[in-house]
């Protein structure tokens, strides 16, 4: 059972995060080890189109083995999580959800890019 609320998609830790967890779906989860973090970037999304609804941010993460990148809107919150070492989870939430409330954080879309022979 998932601990997201149903228009919410991450968790902070109150303290540390010495993980973050990524849910790529209902069964599939990864996690990073936080002292593996080497850098994070917020970005627009080059493959947004201004004539369809692409989330217009792209936050990437750079592990010591895999490169992580989240595609969504209001994605700066994210980032001082990140520079607080508090962001703990990450999940996708389904379009209806993405205007909800137009202050709030949403991610679209989690890819995972393995470095060298991970899987």
């Amino acid at each position: 059972m998932s601990l997201f609320t149903k228009n919410e998609c991450y968790q902070t830790a109150s303290t540390y995060a010495g993980y973050i967890t990524f849910h790529l779906d209902e069964h599939r989860r990864r996690a990073f080890n936080t002292n593996q973090l080497i850098a994070y970037a917020l970005d627009p999304n080059p493959a947004a189109d201004a004539g369809r609804n692409d989330p217009p941010q792209m936050l990437s993460f750079q592990f010591a083995n895999a490169d992580v990148v989240a595609l969504g809107w209001r994605l700066d919150f994210l980032m001082d999580r990140l520079a607080e070492t508090k962001l703990s989870s990450l999940c996708i939430l389904p379009k209806r959800y993405a205007d909800l409330d137009r202050a709030k954080v949403f991610v679209a879309a989690i890819t995972i890019s393995p470095i060298g022979n991970e899987k």
